[in-house]
């Protein structure tokens, strides 16, 4: 079930500002270019509409045998500093650059094991997901907006696990622009 769209009045959360940090995970997944459930080798008919869909026809290599990877959203994220304080830190080394980060089903759901801790104990929020401070990051209170953004956090990637593991997803990728 998509998120809704959120309200501009929490993109303007302290001091009125719009630009901040913004978090998105997404799925990606490999659609061959070959059918190799038919006599010889097709084009898969998915392939063909994925090229179709994104306008480069023309693009593709004539002889090529290269798939196409398909990028979704699946989460968004605003000024969820902890949220992201733990991407950087679990994925990134600790570097914040913006980069795009591979993760599996796994890890995600150590993220969420996490959110439940804290909402289960708020004692355990400044220990388990801190916030982080940064330029636009947000606040780095543990008040109503820290603990609501933590609860959306654990219940939509609880269904994110269960679908990407039921679809068998190539890959989650997470990235963050500030």
């Amino acid at each position: 079930m998509p998120r809704p769209p959120v309200p501009l009045a929490r993109l303007q959360r302290k001091g009125g500002e719009i630009m901040g940090l913004d978090m998105y995970l997404s799925a990606r997944q490999y659609i061959s270019r070959i059918d190799f459930s038919k006599e010889g080798m097709q084009e898969a008919p998915a392939f063909r509409e994925m090229v179709e869909a994104s306008g480069m026809t023309g693009l593709v290599e004539p002889d090529g045998y290269a798939g196409v990877y398909v990028e979704v959203p699946v989460m968004q994220w605003r000024k969820a500093n902890a949220i992201h304080n733990w991407f950087v830190t679990e994925l990134g080394d600790g570097v914040d650059d913006c980069r795009p980060m591979g993760l599996g089903t796994d890890r995600l759901q150590d993220l969420v094991t996490l959110c439940e801790q804290v909402l289960e104990d708020n004692s355990k929020a400044e220990e388990l997901l801190p916030t982080e401070s940064g330029f636009f990051f947000g606040g780095t209170e543990y008040d109503e907006y820290y603990y609501g953004e933590i609860a959306q956090t654990a219940d939509r990637l609880r269904y994110i696990v269960a679908e990407a593991e039921a679809k068998k997803i190539d890959e989650l990728v997470y990235q963050a622009s500030w």
